[in-house]
């Protein structure tokens, strides 16, 4: 087992910071995740600065070296449960962090970037049934929640598959709000009296970029204002997106 070396204290400080972003965690959360694993391995003077999309880390060995990294985050989504355990590392390597060696360390970071999350089923479900729920909250009927217990189902399905074939939440949020409208319409054929616009809506809530939003307005509160503002951008543009698809939506189904 061997002890851990300067290339494996950037490496796995990095390597933290990414797993937070990667998972839906703020950026000043992120950077204190870098500079306390980096500190907890012997790092001196250790700094990083991240943004939703790049993490810049320098540090200094016992030796008075300079060494800095850079890791591109290319993929974030949210998954609470590996951010808890992310947290639950790097409060351990702060606390046994000289104890540990670089395989005992990368075994754990790997079995977090591995952890399975909700099973696909479980992940549909939740969609189909929030979705009716947004239907009565907005004042809709049963028969509006029954149609949109399924068009949150069938959403939630079509996102799984086109989420790692389509890396663009642009698209996927003019995708979205195309198939909401599509699927709603064809509904709204066989459902008499259905309320399309509160039906519409209710299936869009699940697609609300809510998380971004208030990731933002905590990086904000934080000061870290270029890192909020970034995300600010994000959420308005997949709310453009979804409106844009949900207009178009409806004119391909002849409704406007």
């Amino acid at each position: 087992m061997s002890k851990i070396v300067s290339d494996d204290i950037q490496d796995l400080a990095v390597e933290a910071g990414a797993l937070v972003l990667e998972n839906g965690g703020e950026t000043y959360r992120a950077e204190e995740t870098v500079v306390r694993v980096a500190k907890s391995l012997g790092a001196k003077n250790p700094y990083s600065f991240v943004t939703p999309t790049v993490i810049l880390f320098s540090w200094k060995n016992a030796a008075g070296e300079h060494f800095m990294n850079m890791k591109r985050i290319r993929r974030r989504c949210t998954n609470l449960k590996k951010l808890a355990l992310v947290n639950d590392l790097s409060r351990s390597i702060e606390s046994h962090g000289k104890n540990e060696t670089h395989e005992s360390l990368r075994l754990k970071f790997d079995g977090i970037e591995n952890a399975s999350s909700y099973p696909t089923l479980i992940l549909i479900l939740a969609a189909a049934i929030s979705s009716s729920f947004f239907a009565f909250m907005f004042g809709g009927t049963a028969k509006d929640a029954v149609a949109v217990f399924f068009t949150g189902f069938f959403l939630r399905l079509m996102l799984i598959f086109f989420e790692r074939r389509i890396p663009n939440d642009f698209l996927l949020s003019v995708l979205s709000g195309i198939f909401i409208a599509i699927v709603v319409r064809i509904f709204a054929y066989f459902i008499s009296d259905l309320n399309v616009g509160i039906s519409m809506i209710s299936a869009l809530m699940i697609v609300v970029p809510g998380i971004t939003l208030v990731t933002s307005i905590r990086d904000m509160i934080a000061g870290d204002l270029m890192a909020g503002s970034a995300r600010l951008v994000e959420a308005i543009i997949i709310a453009s997106g979804l409106s844009i698809g949900a207009a178009g939506g409806l004119l391909m189904a002849g409704l406007v």
